[in-house]
């Protein structure tokens, strides 16, 4: 997956461009420039250097589209990395073994 590219067209201005593959799910496809699901994604193989070349034709709108599921999924993973729950204070009964643990072992 490392070698996987990804060629989007873009379709107004009759240009292209030449991307790597950061992640690939089971819908979609995520690049550095942003997300492409993969139903409008067909797959080529290069036989030449071993790698799978994704083609997308996208228009503006979809090229700015694919840039907020990007900008979005970043920050759902930054929200889940900083939630620590402090709200929920400390859970006694999931260390209570280990506290009779520590009794038996110290007063045995």
């Amino acid at each position: 997956m490392k070698k996987d590219k990804v060629l989007v067209f873009h379709e107004g201005e009759q240009t292209c461009e030449l991307v790597s593959v950061k992640d690939i799910s089971s819908d979609a496809i995520a690049t550095e420039k942003g997300m492409y699901n993969l139903d409008s994604v067909t797959q080529r193989l290069d036989v030449r250097n071993g790698n799978v070349i994704y083609l997308v034709n996208v228009d503006l709108p979809a090229r700015v589209e694919a840039e907020k599921l990007m900008m979005l999924r970043r920050s759902v993973a930054l929200k889940r990395m900083l939630n620590f729950n402090t709200k929920d204070g400390t859970d006694w009964g999931k260390l209570f073994p280990y506290i009779i643990i520590i009794a038996l072992i110290l007063f045995k």
